[in-house]
């Protein structure tokens, strides 16, 4: 436990950042997590079991000093439109089922500690999140804006909701619109002049005192009403409620992002801070997290970069400010639960929109396009399948896309012809650098990429049109593995056929650049006795001038 390591450690000087940082997140956290459970349909106070219980957790199994971690919009609305889907009436059932999903996604998390899958950190790309995160902040928006304009109802798709709140825009209430607007107006300005204060509780402070000395109640504005005071009880979900396939794929999902995140959150603010974090452990606090979460009746969870670079900028030093603000949440719980019951919905509403304005990179998603048009497809691709199936088919969709892509940039690798670069001792490619010099009756091929069974077909068969067709005079064949950094049994048979080919048409056949890694997979293989000519790694240059000397002592025996 990371908790037992950095708390020997611990020096008196950090108490007071740390007890800072913990009271300002923790206020910040407060509105922000009633906020995000509303996006899954859930009651107010189911944010704050959330948030209370992970920060808890996480002090103790953590790695990441500055890591927030509790309820997040991402995780909120993809269990919230997977679970509306399913048209569950009871809400005691459905509050239940999203806390199934949280332990689910927990022991998903240990599993993957136990299994020390860490790299899966980058199961997802980066395209894919890209375009994921904005379709689910304009998803987001869709159902927040009627909320803001008070209008009731408006499910489905983005497109059915826009299309319901078009529809009914004449239901507007106004004294609800105006409220949420002014909202969103505050934090705007708020964050801009005071972007360290906790800007959100004092917005929703505000409308708090609003609404309880004037009579906007009376005139259509909605509140939250009451909240339970006290801690949450300890429950064990009934793995029965939900399908097993619908709940391993959402849990599943809910794990991989949640993970990712948080990870990379936690990794950008260990450099900022000069440490290092442990990405294993990572999956064992992500994992016990939930699962305490989701036995408290809480729902997902995972890291906030919003609430980690408060963290941050307020001077946290340690995981004890976690824990601070854990503390607060518990406080509010026990004593001041009765403060909300008048704080208006289309202030949530308001925070909610304020905050996944910056889901959508722009310059992100530039960026992309500029280095691959296919990676901006896909992300753009991932972006639309949010919109018109829903947040789960759309990551599911964009990670297959994804997949798809990868697999055919190894189905099809690049093969180049080299040339030698005059007065150096380089070879390049022959299309690329027109300096670069084709030596007759050699031809010297760069395959760029790992050969494995989804391409050694094709990569054979492209060598052998280049030998019949362009480069008829070929004596002497040499692949450069230089590029290539792995190839498989299907591969080591392509390579043998490739040298009784090259054999039968009287070329020679040598391997330049053959490093330890695929020395060793052509051991025990007919070729190693063939190509396997030295000890150390032959270059370009040392294939050639041993070609040569072959040749010549074979013109002399032959004389």
């Amino acid at each position: 436990m990371p908790v037992t390591k950095w708390s020997r450690k611990y020096n008196k000087e950090w108490l007071r950042p740390d007890i800072i940082a913990g009271i300002t997140v923790g206020a910040v956290m407060i509105p922000e997590s009633m906020a995000y459970v509303s996006l899954a349909n859930l009651p107010p106070e189911v944010g704050l079991y959330s948030a209370m219980v992970a920060l808890f957790v996480y002090v103790i199994f953590g790695t990441s000093r500055q890591l927030s971690i509790g309820p997040l919009s991402t995780l909120s609305i993809l269990v919230g439109s997977t679970l509306g889907s399913l048209m569950i009436i009871d809400a005691t059932q459905y509050a239940m089922i999203a806390s199934l999903v949280a332990v689910i996604a927990g022991l998903l998390a240990l599993l993957s500690w136990a299994l020390r899958l860490g790299f899966i950190v980058k199961f997802i790309s980066k395209p894919v999140l890209t375009g994921f995160l904005a379709g689910l902040a304009l998803y987001i928006a869709s159902g927040q804006i009627s909320k803001l304009f008070g209008i009731s109802g408006g499910t489905g798709t983005f497109f059915e909701r826009i299309y319901y709140l078009i529809m009914h825009l004449d239901q507007t209430n106004l004294p609800t619109l105006a409220v949420g607007v002014v909202g969103i107006l505050f934090l705007f300005l708020a964050t801009k002049k005071f972007p360290k204060l906790p800007n959100t509780l004092i917005l929703v402070l505000g409308s708090i005192v609003l609404l309880t000395y004037t009579n906007l109640a009376s005139l259509g504005v909605k509140v939250v009403g009451h909240i339970p005071q006290g801690i949450p009880a300890f429950i064990i979900p009934d793995p029965t409620l939900l399908d097993v396939n619908i709940l391993i794929t959402l849990a599943a999902t809910v794990f991989l992002i949640s993970y990712m995140e948080g990870y990379l959150f936690a990794a950008e603010y260990a450099t900022k801070n000069r440490y290092k974090i442990d990405k294993n452990q990572e999956l064992l606090a992500l994992g016990a997290s939930n699962i305490a979460v989701g036995l408290f009746q809480g729902l997902p969870v995972g890291g906030a970069l919003s609430r980690t670079a408060i963290n941050d900028d307020s001077g946290a030093k340690t995981q004890l400010a976690g824990g601070v603000s854990g503390i607060i949440i518990l406080l509010v719980l026990v004593f001041l639960t009765g403060i909300f019951t008048n704080l208006p919905e289309t202030i949530l509403a308001a925070i909610v929109l304020f905050i996944i304005k910056g889901l959508v990179n722009i310059p992100h998603f530039r960026d992309i396009y500029y280095f691959s048009k296919i990676e901006f497809t896909i992300a753009l691709l991932t972006l639309l399948f949010v919109l018109f199936f829903g947040a789960l088919e759309g990551i599911v969709l964009g990670v297959i896309m994804s997949v798809v892509g990868l697999i055919n940039k190894m189905y099809n690798p690049h093969i180049a012809v080299l040339g030698k670069m005059p007065g150096k001792h380089q070879f390049l490619d022959v299309k690329r650098r027109m300096e670069a010099q084709k030596i007759p009756g050699i031809l010297i091929i760069r395959v760029d990429g790992s050969q494995i069974f989804l391409n050694t077909e094709d990569v054979k068969n492209k060598i052998l049109l280049l030998v019949d067709k362009d480069y008829k005079d070929t004596e002497l064949f040499i692949l450069d593995l230089e590029a290539t950094a792995f190839i498989d049994h299907s591969a080591i048979e392509m390579l043998e056929e490739l040298y009784d080919e090259l054999k039968l048409r009287g070329i020679t056949f040598k391997v330049a650049n053959m490093y330890e890694p695929i020395r060793d997979s052509l051991r025990k293989t007919k070729l190693e006795k063939e190509i396997v000519e030295n000890e150390v790694p032959l270059t370009i240059e040392d294939c050639i001038e041993l070609w040569k000397s072959e040749k010549s002592n074979n013109i002399d025996e032959k004389v």
